[in-house]
């Protein structure tokens, strides 16, 4: 999995990019001035986040999967952002809750061969995704709408 940033983040945005690649222990790409098809092609096939922005703070991801169609965005605000990252490990956190986007992340993000850690852990309960490292909570995304595509449909 990749995670790239709109075309020009803030400080804010490249921060919260660098402490999702660190949780999700996967590669973060600065985006330049990188069209969309060159961003889809550096993914290699593979699931792809990008992080883009709201009025100068991050604000939205949009989720591809790894043949590089749209298929969840989800705005939000962000509630915290810690100064130390998250331990970096080649293991995927464990994804669980209450809310119908539990199984489409785990569809997205979780390869065949992936290894899920017991120590990290994305919980997405009502309209917040609390990102946790052996039960500290390391940061907190508000949800505030989200949209999930269908195939012929486009990110917007």
């Amino acid at each position: 999995m990749y995670i790239t940033s709109s075309r020009k983040p803030s400080a804010g945005t490249r921060t919260l990019c660098k402490h999702l690649a660190s949780f999700f222990g996967c590669e973060y790409f600065n985006r330049g001035k990188m069209g969309m098809g060159e961003v889809l092609n550096l993914s290699h096939d593979m699931p792809l986040i990008v992080v883009g922005e709201y009025h100068g703070n991050p604000g939205s991801l949009a989720f591809y999967d790894a043949e590089g169609f749209c298929t969840l965005s989800i705005y939000f605000s962000v509630m915290n952002i810690p100064s130390v990252y998250p331990k970096r490990s080649d293991l995927f956190p464990v994804v669980e809750g209450d809310n119908e986007l539990v199984p489409l992340i785990n569809d997205l993000l979780i390869q065949e061969d992936s290894e899920i850690s017991s120590v990290l852990l994305l919980m997405i309960s009502g309209n917040h995704m609390y990102f946790k490292e052996a039960e500290k909570e390391l940061f907190i995304l508000r949800m505030r709408s989200y949209k999930v595509y269908e195939v012929d449909e486009s990110c917007s």
